[in-house]
């Protein structure tokens, strides 16, 4: 599983570079936040009468991080898995719905979703 496509490789365009996915960590985080529970009421000149009120809760948060190594193309992954020209990581909001796609097509999709590799085809 990668993906295929034009690659600007510093000022140099690699015209069938091959993005693969080869490592993915997600962490399933919460932090608490303070969320409006009711409005201040105030009078005609503006003293408050009320103050608001908020209450706590826990947001969860599901971030990946995705690193992606570059390849010249796919002949030169497979040659040598260690001959990438480059390599970047990437992060998203990973789904652990049960109806979810596994992690990984979660990590190409969302990789699909920037702009700069928006064009870019399975491979």
């Amino acid at each position: 599983m990668a993906l295929q496509g034009t690659y600007d490789y510093k000022g140099l365009t690699v015209a069938s570079a091959y993005l693969q996915v080869t490592s993915f960590h997600y962490d399933l985080n919460q932090a608490k936040e303070s969320v409006l529970k009711t409005q201040p009421v105030l009078d005609e000149d503006g003293t408050i009468l009320e103050h608001a009120t908020f209450e706590d809760q826990w947001i969860k948060s599901k971030d990946a991080t995705c690193f992606v190594r570059v390849f010249k193309d796919q002949e030169s992954r497979e040659e040598n898995p260690h001959a990438f020209i480059e390599a970047f990581d990437f992060s998203f909001e990973v789904s652990l719905a049960a109806t979810a796609k596994n992690h990984l097509k979660q990590a190409y999709a969302a990789l699909k979703k920037i702009d700069a590799y928006k064009d870019y085809t399975d491979a």
